[in-house]
């Protein structure tokens, strides 16, 4: 890739129209409110960790990858490998796959996101196809969602578990929606950016970075020197919020199981749809646009969910 400029990265309107609050910090909370959460992160587009949010859950005592490998009977999910230039997808039988993970090292081996390429069971939602699981996640913040989202908040999340080294590369969610993350067991490491600083990273397609926020490369990224990524350790119980465009690089700091909830409100939908026209891929626009049907218009969830679910196996 040639050296970028900032000339290019600063007159790109596409990076201009990614709006933030211009926040610097990620808080670390033990209480929050509804009307906290609500008011002073998610409609003040403000990330927030809530430290032991749900390390009451059953989920945190249960799950393991040794947990899955006893209840997934015959279930086959998608796995990724992941890079920071290609992902290949492969189908693996999850009890297969949790034998896998249990027999890899306990601990990462460096620091590049290139370092360990292991196979990764990663956005599944799995939640919605083994009934059991979202009873081990009460009490479930719910009112921390629009209201569209509650009744059946586990239809709308997805899945992870891998081992340790495990990395998921600099990106913003597709759908440029709020990202509600709940770390079950073991620990993540999340560098993040405000979307006003994406401009700096090396955008790749809609939604991917170039740059390594673990081992930046000042030639081919020279405005990434005047970034100011946010390094958040996420452990078992906690629950991380952050707010749409949020620019993030995951690594897998332990074996680790964790889901998260991409979910819109009025304002971030309509917000989204704007960029329709803005290198937003046709197939996200279309479930932004479903989106605003259950969030604006009210529609029925029996009427937009069924229309909205391919997108979990899209992101997938």
């Amino acid at each position: 890739m040639a050296k970028q400029t900032p000339s290019q990265a600063s007159h790109d309107p596409s990076f201009s129209t990614l709006e933030d609050s211009g926040w610097s910090e990620v808080p670390v909370v033990t209480e929050l409110s509804d009307w906290e959460f609500a008011t002073n992160y998610r409609d003040a587009m403000r990330p927030v960790l809530l430290r032991d949010g749900s390390a009451a859950w059953r989920a945190c005592q249960r799950w393991s990858p040794q947990y899955f490998e006893e209840i997934a009977g015959s279930l086959t999910v998608p796995v990724k490998t992941l890079n920071r230039t290609d992902i290949k997808v492969s189908s693996w039988r999850l009890a297969d796959y949790a034998r896998f993970v249990m027999e890899q090292p306990p601990g990462g081996n460096g620091v590049s996101s290139d370092a360990r390429a292991a196979p990764y069971c990663h956005d599944i939602p799995l939640l919605g196809l083994m009934e059991t699981l979202p009873g081990d996640c009460q009490p479930f913040p719910a009112n921390f969602l629009e209201p569209s989202y509650r009744s059946h908040w586990w239809r709308y999340s997805q899945f992870f578990m891998g081992p340790a080294g495990t990395v998921t590369p600099l990106h913003f969610d597709t759908l440029l929606s709020h990202n509600l993350f709940f770390q079950i067991c073991g620990a993540k490491q999340f560098t993040i950016l405000p979307p006003s600083q994406a401009g700096r990273c090396g955008r790749r397609g809609w939604r991917w970075f170039d740059v390594d926020p673990e081992q930046p490369d000042p030639v081919r990224f020279p405005q990434y020197e005047q970034a100011t990524p946010v390094v958040v350790t996420v452990n078992a119980g906690d629950i991380l919020y952050m707010p749409p465009g949020t620019l993030h690089h995951v690594r897998s700091l332990s074996t680790s199981i964790s889901f998260n909830i991409d979910f819109h409100t009025d304002r971030s939908v309509l917000r989204a749809l704007a960029h329709a026209n803005n290198g937003m891929p046709t197939e996200v626009a279309y479930y932004n646009a479903i989106t605003a049907l259950a969030v604006i218009a009210k529609m029925p969830e029996s009427v937009t969910f069924p229309l909205y679910c391919p997108y979990l196996s899209y992101v997938s």
